[in-house]
């Protein structure tokens, strides 16, 4: 089976997933890397879009209908706005807070937002949130036409950013997924030995890694459409190990040996 057949049938057969314990372990690690290749693409177009639409959204803000503004001393100060402005624009809420009336779980609460806040810059998209303090400025004074170039410069690399986030989101959804594996295989080696079946560590690594396919596919489309699981970690351990349980369940038993 190619990998796609083998990923379509780890969703529901347990019989295929103890199956694959016989093939090399190459084409199973290029089995995980494409699982985790597909656990990342949902984030990956929430944060190029994201990105995109933010960007877009803050250089006509900013152009139009944001007064004068800079960033002096690791502080925002903008002397004309008393109380925190708040736009929304194509999607996206673009604030300026330089009284420190927003907190960062509040900016992160509105889903997709650009802040300026008191001591720092909040950019969150989908719940996710990339934070840069204003100290790191050091003794840098930014005005809000300096932030206006700074954008068309930004524009024009964009496509380059959001390739080097997905790569580098990629790698790290793969080293999760990894450990993930090797940890789901040794709850494997303890079911193997209650249930007196056959196989070594290679072989229960072999069906963890395709036992996680049910619960990374279910986790992809909830993320793909927005959606909150609750417990969402119980759930995800819960499917592992049952899935492991039954395809390890799948393996031949151990002979006994006969009585004298």
């Amino acid at each position: 089976m190619n990998i796609l057949q083998q990923f379509f049938k780890s969703l529901y057969s347990p019989k295929t997933i103890a199956m694959t314990r016989f093939q090399g372990i190459g084409k199973t690690i290029l089995f995980v890397f494409f699982l985790s290749l597909l656990a990342t693409l949902p984030a990956i177009f929430q944060i190029g879009t994201g990105l995109s639409t933010g960007l877009k959204g803050l250089d006509q803000t900013l152009k139009s209908e944001v007064p004068d503004f800079k960033i002096e001393n690791g502080k925002l100060i903008a002397d004309s706005i008393k109380e925190p402005l708040e736009i929304r624009k194509d999607g996206f809420i673009v604030l300026l807070d330089p009284n420190g009336t927003y907190t960062l779980k509040e900016v992160e609460n509105k889903q997709n937002a650009i802040a300026f806040l008191k001591d720092e810059f909040v950019f969150a998209s989908y719940g996710q949130s990339q934070i840069y303090e204003y100290s790191l400025l050091s003794d840098l004074t930014i005005t809000k036409e300096n932030i206006i170039d700074y954008l068309a410069q930004i524009n024009g690399i964009l496509p380059i950013i959001i390739v080097v986030i997905s790569f580098f989101m990629y790698i790290a959804s793969s080293a999760f997924k990894f450990i993930e594996i090797f940890m789901l295989a040794f709850i494997g080696l303890v079911i193997k030995n209650l249930l007196q079946k056959k196989g070594n560590f290679k072989q229960i690594w072999t069906i963890a890694a395709y036992s996680v396919t049910l619960a990374t596919f279910f986790f992809t489309i909830m993320e793909s459409i927005g959606a909150n699981v609750p417990s969402a970690l119980f759930v995800n351990w819960f499917v592992h190990f049952m899935m492991v349980y039954l395809a390890i369940n799948e393996i031949p038993s151990t002979k006994k040996p006969l009585a004298a």
